[in-house]
Order: C-alpha cells, then structure tokens, then sequence
C-alpha cells in the first residue's frame, strides 16, 4: 500500500515560504574564526550541506568583519553564491562600516564589499560625529552599488564609549532611523545591548516603533554565545513573548538556526 502523507501533512507543520515579512531569521557566520570565543564553524563544504536542511527557515546571515578581512577573496566569493543560490543573502555588518570608518575608507570599502558579493550592507547611528551630508553621500553610494541598507541602532556608548550606557526613547531611535528609511534602508535592527538597557521599559518603547515603521522591518537581535552559552535563548524567548512569536531575529548561530522554531512554538503556545 502507498502512502502519500508527507510528514508535514501528518504532523501539520507550519510551512516555511519566502520571501516573508515576519517570522524571519538571521543567520551569524563566523566562518573558521572560531577562537577564542565560538566552538562552531562554516566552511564551504559544511555550508551546503547545512543549507540543504536549514535554508527554508533562514533570511539573511551576517559574515563576521574578520572572516571578510582574512579569507581568500575566491573562496568568500564562493560562500555568499552559496548562500544566495539557497535564498538567504548575506550582508555586511555594523563592525565592517566602523572598521572603514577608523580607516578613513569607507567609500572605498563599500566598493570593494560590492565586488565580492554583497548585496546588502549595515549601518548604524554615530551620534553627532558624521554630519546628515556626509551620511547621505555613503547611503547614495551604496545604492548606486545596487546595495540594500539595514540599519542598526545601539546604544550611543556603543560607538563612543565616552558616552553612559543607558536606554534610548523610541523617538530618538525613530529619528536616528528616519533619514536611512528615506534613502530606501528596509530594516531597523535594534542590537541587543539596547533591549536589555530598556528593561521593563521595553515592551512600550519598542512597540511604538513597530506602530511607527511595522513589525516587519523591526529585527531583534540576539546575544552572541561568547557572552554567555544560554543568553541568547533568554534573549529570544523574551522577544517572543514581548513581542510576538513571529517576530525577525538575528544573530543566530548554525547550531541554534533549528531550535528556533522550537522556541517560536512554544510562545505560540504559551509557553
């Protein structure tokens, strides 16, 4: 007797379709750079074989500033078409931007970015110390590049560690983003120093950005593992649970890429 029963019929298992506003995940790459804080890796052959089970429920991943600094540029080339041909499309992060920005060449460092590959690039607010002309210029080259915009708001101390750690209101990160969503940016990342800093605040302070802009261009990230081995389940449950099971995160490791639905079910649930 033949049985035509998937086991995703049989067990009704939501399906994963993309593109999609919500319900997104984002991948950190960390390529062989693993000491001293990561105890996974992604090289080449483990990542097609990784993407044959996990692309379905991935976005877009985040290639570590020193893995596009040190690798050979033919293989990294290899390992954003690999990435792309499965649908989840790499971009440059925050740190890539500052560390162009420390350089003095960030024109040049976009470009470059381009001819390996990427099609998608980070910024993030610098206070006062990059004038709204100068930040116009850098948002028009990427996109005559034919480069997508994240932006990514931390807490000012992040970027000048002069200034106190301390929460941000909705307004000010809603202005901070204002000029980048004009420019075309699709997404407001809001990294995860900030959500811890808003505490008991943050359910109200976060919610009145996602009335302003939609849930769907709001990606919560998660803590990296070299700050703790369990912080970034925390982080993701209470996301889940402030903000919707559907909610966009980042920031998840290859091993954790599969949990994450687990944890999505669960605050469907209830817990």
């Amino acid at each position: 007797m033949t049985n035509t029963d998937t086991m995703a019929a049989v067990f009704s298992l939501e399906p994963h379709k993309k593109p999609r506003p919500l319900r997104q995940t984002w991948l950190k790459d960390v390529g062989f750079d693993e000491a001293p804080h990561y105890v996974e890796r992604m090289g080449l052959l483990e990542l097609a074989d990784f993407l044959e089970v996990a692309a379905a429920r991935l976005d877009y991943v985040k290639i570590v500033t020193t893995q596009v600094l040190g690798s050979p540029a033919d293989w990294l080339g290899r390992k954003l078409a690999t990435y792309q041909r499965f649908a989840v499309e790499p971009y440059l992060d925050h740190t890539f931007f500052m560390r162009a920005y420390a350089h003095g060449v960030v024109e040049r460092a976009l470009a470059a970015g381009r001819e390996l590959g990427f099609r998608v690039v980070e910024f993030m607010n610098t206070g006062d110390d990059i004038s709204r002309e100068q930040w116009a210029k850098w948002r028009k080259q990427a996109l005559a590049l034919g480069m997508r915009i994240i932006y990514e708001h931390h807490p000012l101390h992040n970027w000048d560690q002069s200034q106190p750690r301390r929460a941000s209101s909705a307004e000010h990160i809603l202005r901070g983003a204002e000029p980048f969503f004009a420019d075309g940016a699709f997404a407001l990342m809001l990294d995860h120093d900030e959500l811890e800093l808003q505490g008991e605040r943050a359910a109200e302070e976060i919610g009145k950005i996602a009335e302003a802009l939609g849930r769907e261009r709001l990606i919560f990230e998660a803590t990296s593992p070299k700050e703790g081995p369990l912080i970034w389940r925390d982080n993701l449950e209470r996301y889940f649970a402030l903000f919707g099971h559907d909610c966009n995160v980042a920031n998840v490791m290859p091993s954790q890429a599969l949990y994450v639905d687990s944890l999505r079910q669960a605050a469907r649930r209830g817990g």
